[in-house]
């Protein structure tokens, strides 16, 4: 399947506020995330259950604006892609929260294996 295709899909999921679901789905089992200048995240598994948790205490989801993407398919599920997004929500501790990022996603074979979030996170 194409980069664009599956990367679709997963950008479907976050509308749909099925974060932890796009986890399973789309990231490769050893996954590597960071976000920022934090030390990095890794494992499919870990990242879903810490996504879960932090969604208990969401109370709205408003959703996604996707602004611009940009892709470098490599073929069979492979490549990069970085995509500039906004998103919101009202979480029961944070308030309401603003996200606004750059994202960077490093696919292997249909998986995402890396990435990377630059932005601001605004309770």
């Amino acid at each position: 399947m194409d980069l664009k295709t599956l990367h679709g899909q997963l950008i479907g999921y976050l509308e749909e506020g099925k974060f932890a679901e796009g986890i399973e789905d789309f990231y490769a089992e050893d996954v590597v995330a960071r976000e920022n200048g934090n030390p990095p995240r890794t494992g499919r598994a870990s990242l879903a259950e810490a996504e879960r948790g932090y969604l208990a205490d969401v109370t709205a989801y408003h959703g996604i604006t996707v602004h611009h993407t940009a892709i470098e398919d490599h073929g069979q599920g492979s490549g990069v892609v970085v995509y500039e997004a906004e998103m919101r929500w009202d979480h029961s501790k944070d308030g309401q929260v603003h996200v606004q990022q750059c994202v960077v996603e490093r696919w292997s074979q249909g998986k995402i294996s890396d990435i990377r979030f630059y932005g601001t996170f605004i309770p």
